[in-house]
């Protein structure tokens, strides 16, 4: 396995008239905001509690499953110091009668947008706050940090809440979600979280943005490499007859409509590298299972990296055609296999924070 990173850094180990990215499915993992979102994380595997060891007592599980279903309709918003906070019944959740319970997915619009519709193949950028109706206490809240997550709607990881209720939002729209324990974390709840396996979650989510998941394909470039992609396994790329740059050479295959990768993020991507001398593979992130992950600019990866994804619009797939000293030059001590050698790279740019 060979890495794109300098020495001493140890990275993470169109076929219709729309080609679709790959996934975000394994960027969960990466960033905590996110993670909260996936139901992967009601697994025993990935940090759940059973009765015992989660955050509700067996007084408060019991009061939660055989309780009545509150109103969403009780619950409000303010504003407290520039960050959101949930009311209900006029004073605070968390001072309120305890617990608050739903027996099924509540969701009520609390502001109108005026953006495109968001669709159920799109990738939604949003900002959340996420509270534990059962203690009343914050969960997650992206608020004070002012960042924003984007949500894949076509990811089974994603809580199947968000895939049903969002698609038909707008863009701008400001939406207030209650969601059952079987609708969340369910039986196993999350220890880590500080969610118990009979807990309601409270939602107050804005929807900052929106963009379709597929790209357009780019008509191919002559004299440049060949590329064969799925989105799902490496990229099958043909450098038969393709002379070696003077440059380096930046070209979309597939185009996508995100925001543009800018210096200083970080960067999710999915790749797949050749040499130009005889078409070789020499790394995938495909067989790794995971998006491999960089600050842009930032020296961790080979200068072809660093400067051809600038710009570049997130969803897109890009082809990458990097001269020897923009990649590993001469001698390197890291990669002396490549020493000397023209790469080519096939990138997916999932995501960019």
């Amino acid at each position: 396995m060979h890495g794109l990173g300098l020495p001493g850094l140890s990275p993470p180990e169109a076929k219709d008239a729309r080609v679709r990215s790959p996934r975000l499915r394994f960027l969960a993992a990466a960033a905590a905001p996110l993670a909260f979102l996936a139901v992967a994380a009601c697994s025993p595997d990935s940090g759940g509690a059973d009765d015992s060891t989660a955050t509700s007592s067996p007084e408060d599980a019991a009061a939660t499953s055989a309780g009545p279903s509150h109103d969403l309709n009780d619950v409000a918003v303010e504003q407290q110091d520039g960050e959101p906070v949930l009311n209900w019944h006029g004073e605070p959740l968390a001072d309120g009668d305890l617990p608050f319970v739903t027996q099924q997915t509540q969701s009520e619009q609390l502001q109108a947008g005026d953006g495109e519709e968001i669709g159920a193949e799109d990738d939604v950028q949003v900002r959340y706050l996420a509270v534990n109706g059962t203690t009343g206490e914050q969960i997650v809240s992206t608020f004070s940090t002012d960042e924003t997550v984007t949500l894949d709607l076509t990811d089974e990881t994603l809580l199947p809440a968000f895939r049903d209720n969002l698609p038909g939002t707008t863009e701008g729209d400001s939406v207030l979600m209650a969601l059952p324990a079987e609708d969340a974390f369910g039986e196993f709840g999350s220890q880590e979280l500080g969610v118990g396996p009979e807990d309601t979650l409270l939602f107050y989510m804005e929807i900052v943005d929106s963009y379709p998941i597929a790209g357009e394909p780019v008509d191919p470039v002559e004299g440049l490499p060949t590329v064969e992609s799925d989105g799902e396994t490496p990229a099958v790329i043909d450098v038969e007859g393709v002379e070696a740059p003077d440059e380096l050479v930046v070209q979309p295959l597939v185009q996508g409509q995100g925001a543009e990768v800018g210096e200083g993020q970080t960067v999710f991507v999915h790749y797949t590298g050749v040499t130009l001398s005889d078409g070789e593979q020499f790394d995938t992130s495909y067989n790794r299972g995971q998006p491999f992950s960089f600050q842009v600019g930032a020296g961790q990866v080979i200068d072809g990296w660093d400067q051809g994804l600038i710009g570049q619009n997130v969803r897109s797939q890009v082809l990458l055609v990097i001269p020897a000293e923009q990649a590993y030059g001469p001698n390197p001590e890291d990669h002396p296999e490549l020493g000397g050698e023209d790469l080519v790279f096939v990138v997916d740019i999932i995501a960019a924070y």
